[in-house]
């Protein structure tokens, strides 16, 4: 029997809410990887946020998710763009491995975007590595962007107010003091990339009270499958009331951890 999602009911949350990556990061894809008339994979897309803008210089997307209702927001957000060169597929890293690769390969470019963690990394990577051509490559597109986190005070006080709520609340990220204990662009090295590099971009953003819920309602511990949902969204909006009601801006950072195929 499959895991249950985590995201189920997510979708339209998650489209509103989870930010774009910024074109710093497109921008760095492109250069680095050449994408005119080439096959990008992105893998774990959520609702399109690196796919729909990737589609703006490469020839094809594919852009895979295990869940259905974030592949109809990403041929949604697509169509909203114009781009037509985007294609969606219902699958999963696990899905990839067990022969769907042979079905989409071969690949110029995988991208992985806030979604890498919930992969089985390495015989992904290795997965990705056997299918892709000479001189493409594999990037993980991250940032600490969640809003229950960072340094900011209104990110405490929304975590906070979601803390309540859970049994057992993730740790509050600080990205002062985060440390990993098997960091990426190794695990890319180690599985038999070249030219590993991260390239790090600022990025400022804005949050309105109703996006921030919205965010909220996205993340795979507070999705609408759970219970209490009005009572978090009340908590929050009360929490944010007090620190004067937003806008609230948050200043994070956008990584790209990619190797290239020998």
């Amino acid at each position: 029997m499959s895991e249950p999602d985590p995201f189920a009911g997510t979708a339209a949350h998650y489209a509103r809410a989870r930010p774009d990556y910024g074109e710093d990061a497109i921008e760095y894809l492109r250069d680095r990887f050449g994408l005119e008339d080439a096959r990008v994979l992105d893998l774990g897309c959520g609702t399109g946020q690196l796919a729909v803008p990737l589609a703006a210089h490469a020839g094809t997307v594919l852009a895979m998710d295990p869940n259905a209702g974030m592949l109809q927001a990403t041929a949604k957000r697509a169509a909203e763009t114009g781009r037509t060169d985007v294609e969606t597929l219902q699958g999963s890293d696990e899905d990839l491995r067990a022969g769907l690769i042979e079905e989409i390969a071969p690949l110029d470019l995988t991208t992985m975007g806030r979604s890498f963690h919930w992969m089985d990394g390495r015989p992904t990577v290795d997965c990705l590595r056997e299918h892709t051509r000479s001189g493409g490559g594999v990037a993980i597109v991250h940032d600490p962007e969640l809003v229950t986190g960072g340094s900011e005070p209104w990110t405490a006080a929304v975590y906070d107010a979601l803390a309540g709520f859970l049994e057992e609340p993730p740790e509050r990220y600080d990205p002062e003091t985060v440390e990993y204990e098997d960091p990426w662009d190794e695990l890319l090295a180690e599985r038999g990339l070249a030219d590993v590099e991260t390239a790090t971009f600022d990025v400022l953003r804005s949050w309105s009270v109703d996006g921030i819920v919205d965010y909220v309602r996205s993340l795979s511990f507070a999705s609408p499958a759970h219970d209490d949902g009005d009572a978090v969204e009340a908590a929050i909006r009360a929490a944010l009331a007090e620190r004067g009601g937003g806008p609230f801006e948050q200043s994070t950072t956008v990584s790209v951890i990619a190797g290239r195929v020998p």
